[in-house]
C-alpha cells in the first residue's frame, strides 16, 4: 500500500512562516498585503498559483508582471529563513506513525505544493530521507488539484491506483486524489476545515497522528 503524504498542514505546521514571507514579499512589491487567513486558504498550492489567488483578492489591481515580483521575493525570503536552519515545526506523533507504517512495510511517499528546496529541507532537518520512497513537488509538476505528481508518485513506486491514500489537510489535496481515482483521507490539524475535506472528496478525516496510523494499519489487512 502507498501512502502519500502534504507536507504543509499535513506534517508541518508552516502557516505562520509562509504568511510573514508572503506578505514580506507583497510589501517589497509596493502593494498593500493579504491577511494571514487569506494566505493560509492557499497552502497546498503551488507558489506562481498561490500569488495569483492572492491577487484576485487584493483591493488594488496587480498586474502579472507584479504578480512575478512577489514569487521572485517570496523565494528570496524563503530560502534566508532556510538558511537559519530552524527545525521546521512537526505535529505531534508524525514521526511516530511514519515509524509505525513502515514497520509493517507500507510504501510511503510525499506530494506537495513545495518547492524541491523547501521539501529537502524538511526532508534533511528530520531525518526523514529514508522514509519516503517518492517525493514529488512543485518544481516538477502541475499544481495542485492537478493528479500528475500522484500519478508519477504510482509509477515511480509500482503501485496501482487501487492500493493508494492520500494524506492532506487541504482540499487541494482531496480533488488531486479524485482527480487520479485514489482514496483521500483528510486531517483536522491542518488549514482547511473538516467539512471543506469532505465536501472535497475526503473519505474521513481524522483528528490526530495516532489515529491516522491506526487507521491506514487497518486498511492495509
Amino acid at each position: 500500500m502507498l501512502v502519500l503524504f502534504d507536507v504543509d498542514g499535513t506534517l508541518v505546521d508552516t502557516d505562520a512562516q509562509i504568511g510573514g514571507i508572503m506578505v514580506s514579499a507583497f510589501e517589497a512589491a509596493g502593494l498593500p498585503p493579504p491577511s494571514l487567513a487569506q494566505v493560509v486558504e492557499t497552502i497546498g498550492l503551488s507558489l506562481p498559483e498561490m500569488v495569483e489567488h492572492l491577487a484576485a483578492q487584493s483591493t488594488v489591481t496587480i498586474t502579472i508582471d507584479c504578480c512575478a515580483k512577489i514569487v521572485a521575493g517570496y523565494r528570496l525570503r524563503f530560502a534566508d529563513a532556510l538558511a537559519r536552519k530552524e527545525e521546521p515545526p512537526v505535529f505531534p506523533n508524525t514521526e511516530t506513525t511514519l515509524l509505525r507504517l513502515r514497520r509493517v512495510g507500507m510504501t510511503l511517499g510525499i506530494a506537495t505544493g513545495k518547492s524541491r528546496l523547501g521539501v529537502d529541507y524538511v526532508l534533511d532537518a528530520m531525518d526523514w530521507r529514508g522514509h519516503f520512497q517518492t517525493v514529488q513537488c512543485a518544481d516538477d509538476n502541475p499544481s495542485k488539484p492537478d493528479p500528475t505528481m500522484v500519478e508519477k508518485a504510482l509509477a515511480a513506486t509500482g503501485t496501482d491506483r487501487t492500493q493508494a491514500v492520500l494524506v492532506g489537510d487541504t482540499s487541494f489535496d482531496m480533488e488531486m486524489a479524485a482527480a487520479c481515482g485514489v482514496r483521500a483521507i483528510g486531517v483536522a490539524w491542518g488549514y482547511h476545515r473538516p467539512e471543506r475535506l469532505l465536501s472535497a472528496g475526503a473519505e474521513t478525516v481524522v483528528d490526530d497522528f495516532e489515529t491516522l496510523g491506526t487507521l491506514l494499519l487497518e486498511s492495509n489487512r
